[in-house]
């Protein structure tokens, strides 16, 4: 088995300079303009000839002056049956590599090499590729005519069109149906043979694709030559085609463009298998969401991993970022000319692993694509919290691209782990009752030293209430709602069929109560009463000021997010450490 474990990519696009690790599975993360795309695109021009490099392809620099060279690099390297780096290659890749295989400094070999293309004054633009016989001193050797036959990259596009991949004859498609036609032709007994296992994986990705009973016609046989002439019929646009002529739907027109890209790519490994010859497949997917529901976003992505020697996409789907290992995320960020890329740590540990697979990403994988995260306890504080943000900055923090996130308690370490790998900005805002303080710092400070870096130089910081209080002893003692209490304490016991004279003495035995009570009360009802009592915050009915709604913890939270989005100089306040880490 091989991968390609490392991409440098100079002068291409929005790229001026990238370096970035993979592994056998590799999610690309990021706001748009981040380079996702043109990572990807950068893997094609290492790997095929499908595309045409043009002077809109060199990078423009700060002067507006498109450059005059561009280039990728890519590196193989050798796995064993742990998908761990292994020193030397297999026989069949030693063979398929003759000559051009090199050793790193710890002697285990690898086989990398530069695609490079150049733009010359009269307009021409040439294209070369060249061994590189040291990796870290890109020192280049021989020129390499062309890439090896058994290294093949498969593209599916959000907007894959069938057609026109058909009629480019070096794009995978073409050359892969070229291949099929030319094995028919040698071996013309296999033709009329049925291929069962592929209609069952066909049969199973097509209802996930469109849906519960659907499935291929049954007088339809799977078999080589049927598959030649459905092909040749798309690319013809005959009207034989009538039930892939009739889906009209963009999501009907992806599913059948998926499904031959399976097919092509099954049968491409069934035959190296047959011939006993090595075989790598690097599948890249962009944006592999657009037009599918949910559940065939999330299947999808376990076919085509299950399908690929390697895996490579790009997504703003939660529900395929579901799918995968917290260790395969790329963060990519752009400031100004330069990208940085951000991951997990690969020696995590699978119980870590686990809790973030767990705690994140089955139900808030929008958190990988947040601008900024606020951490809480739970439920009750993110009700809360969401209404006084809305009532401080004037919107829903989804408009802001922040994420509100219940950690059920106090296991914040997850959380963090992946914010500061990712380098995500944070805020949180804790109790400050019993030993919480201590539990929460003694996380933050542990994730820090695994990681070696500062929730400071991340613009994040720890916030804590008064001291001795949870939320709702901060509500009744610290703040200046009263009347926003007792008509969330109302509103939870309120029935339509009661009469507006009970109702009348229900509010006021509440107005009666003692602040003791009333905390005791809100305690009891948790989670109940802070969905009311956020709406009634963020409408703000009673035209309180701002700092009398808001907890000061909370709103010195608010301040460091402002900063975040740039709608405040930052204070002095939020520059002094120990403020920022350990107020309230």
């Amino acid at each position: 088995m091989i991968i390609i474990d490392r991409i440098r990519i100079n002068g291409f696009r929005s790229i001026r300079s990238l370096q970035m690790p993979l592994g056998r599975s590799s999610v690309l993360l990021g706001a748009n303009n981040c380079g996702k795309s043109t990572v990807l695109k950068a893997l094609e021009l290492a790997l095929s000839d499908e595309i045409a490099v043009q002077k809109e392809d060199f990078h423009l620099n700060e002067k507006a002056e498109f450059g005059d060279e561009l280039w990728v690099d890519v590196r193989f390297v050798p796995l064993n049956k742990d998908s761990k780096r292994f020193s030397a290659f297999q026989i069949g890749w030693q063979k398929e590599f003759d000559g051009l295989i090199r050793r790193d400094h710890y002697r285990r070999e690898y086989f990398a090499f530069r695609t490079k293309f150049q733009r010359w004054p009269d307009g021409t633009i040439t294209k070369q590729r060249f061994i590189i016989n040291h990796w870290d001193r890109e020192k280049l050797g021989e020129e390499l005519q062309e890439v090896p036959h058994s290294l093949q990259f498969v593209s599916i596009d959000a907007e894959e069109n069938l057609r026109e991949d058909l009629k480019n004859e070096n794009s995978f498609v073409s050359r892969m149906v070229s291949g099929l036609g030319s094995a028919l032709k040698k071996y013309p007994d296999y033709a009329n043979k049925p291929i069962e296992d592929l209609r069952s994986m066909l049969d199973s990705l097509c209802q996930t694709l469109e849906g519960p009973g659907t499935q291929l016609p049954e007088e339809v046989s799977l078999t080589a030559d049927n598959i030649e002439e459905f092909f040749s019929l798309v690319k013809s646009d005959s009207e034989k085609i009538i039930p892939f002529s009739a889906l009209q739907g963009k999501g009907s027109q992806k599913s059948v463009a998926i499904l031959s890209i399976v097919t092509l790519v099954d049968l491409l490994a069934k035959q190296a298998a047959l011939q006993e010859r090595p075989l790598f497949m690097l599948i890249a997917a962009e944006e592999p969401e657009i037009h599918l529901h949910p559940n065939a976003q999330r299947a999808l992505m376990t076919q085509l991993k299950a399908l690929s020697h390697q895996f490579i996409v790009s997504t703003h789907s939660p529900y395929v970022a579901s799918v995968c290992e917290p260790y395969e995320f790329r963060s990519m960020q752009r400031d100004g000319e330069n990208i940085q890329v951000r991951w997990l740590p690969q020696n995590i540990d699978p119980l870590e692993a686990r809790a973030i697979k767990r705690l994140i990403l089955r139900f808030r994988g929008e958190t990988l694509f947040a601008r900024g995260l606020i951490f809480v306890e739970g439920v009750t504080e993110e009700q809360l919290i969401r209404g006084m943000f809305q009532a401080y900055f004037g919107d829903d923090p989804s408009a802001f691209g922040i994420s509100i996130m219940g950690v059920d308690g106090k296991s914040y370490a997850p959380f963090l782990m992946l914010a500061l790998s990712l380098k995500k900005p944070f805020c949180v805002i804790s109790d400050n009752d019993g030993d919480a303080r201590h539990v929460v710092l003694k996380q933050l400070s542990e994730t820090e030293r695994r990681l070696h870096c500062k929730a400071e130089d991340n613009r994040s910081g720890v916030f804590f209430l008064s001291p001795g209080l949870a939320m709702e002893g901060e509500l009744v003692y610290k703040t200046g709602l009263k009347r926003e209490l007792y008509d969330a304490l109302w509103a939870c016991n309120a029935s339509p069929n009661v009469s507006v004279k009970s109702k009348k003495l229900q509010y006021e035995r509440l107005m009666a109560m003692a602040p003791r009570d009333i905390k005791r009360r809100l305690e009891k009802k948790k989670a109940e009463y802070s969905g009311f009592l956020g709406d009634i915050i963020a409408q703000n009915t009673y035209s309180q000021p701002i700092e009398n709604m808001i907890p000061s913890a909370i709103l010195r939270a608010f301040e460091l997010i402002s900063v975040w989005l740039g709608k405040e100089k930052k204070s002095d306040l939020l520059t002094d450490r120990n403020f920022e880490r350990w107020s309230g």
